[in-house]
């Protein structure tokens, strides 16, 4: 089937439009999936430990990778559900596990895998503006050195036995 010239001419850009709008969706929905396409960071099993009844604090979790050329580094942390959060560490002192805020941040090497883990690194979240549920999705955003900050969508749960 032959088109004529002026239907062409309207056809042609409405399609590219429409084209560029695919592209786009298709964009955020990998990046919704936990994975940024510019800083190929991978983000996997993100996930909130539900606060016991009457706490307002708890700690988030997620393994992060990072697949890009260089060194990056996870400096900060930040949800809507709280008032503040941090990056913390659990470290023997003494013969007594303390927690401590994250100086520093923490590099990440090319090929390597940032572990936030129960007793270990975390993202504290302390100041619970909104009671936590059992299979909600609650928004955690990583803070990068250079990179600036990344969405990652966590599903809160309870810590296994």
């Amino acid at each position: 089937m032959k088109l004529s010239s002026g239907l062409t001419k309207i056809l042609v850009p409405h399609l590219k439009t429409q084209l560029m709008i695919l592209l786009l969706v298709l964009g955020a929905v990998n990046a919704s999936a936990g994975e940024t396409s510019e800083t190929k960071l991978s983000f996997v099993n993100a996930w909130i430990k539900k606060p016991m009844p009457g706490m307002m604090m708890t700690a988030g979790f997620v393994e992060i990778s990072n697949f890009s050329d260089q060194t990056v580094v996870l400096i900060d942390v930040r949800t809507p559900v709280s008032k503040m959060a941090e990056l913390h560490d659990m470290k023997m002192v003494d013969g007594v596990m303390k927690m401590r805020p994250a100086q520093q941040g923490w590099p990440i090497a090319v090929g390597e895998t940032l572990v936030l883990a129960a007793g270990g690194k975390h993202a504290m979240l302390m100041g619970l503006q909104t009671s936590l549920q059992s299979q909600q999705q609650v928004l955690l955003e990583f803070k990068f050195e250079g990179l600036g900050w990344v969405r990652v969508n966590a599903q809160v749960r309870q810590p296994s036995p």
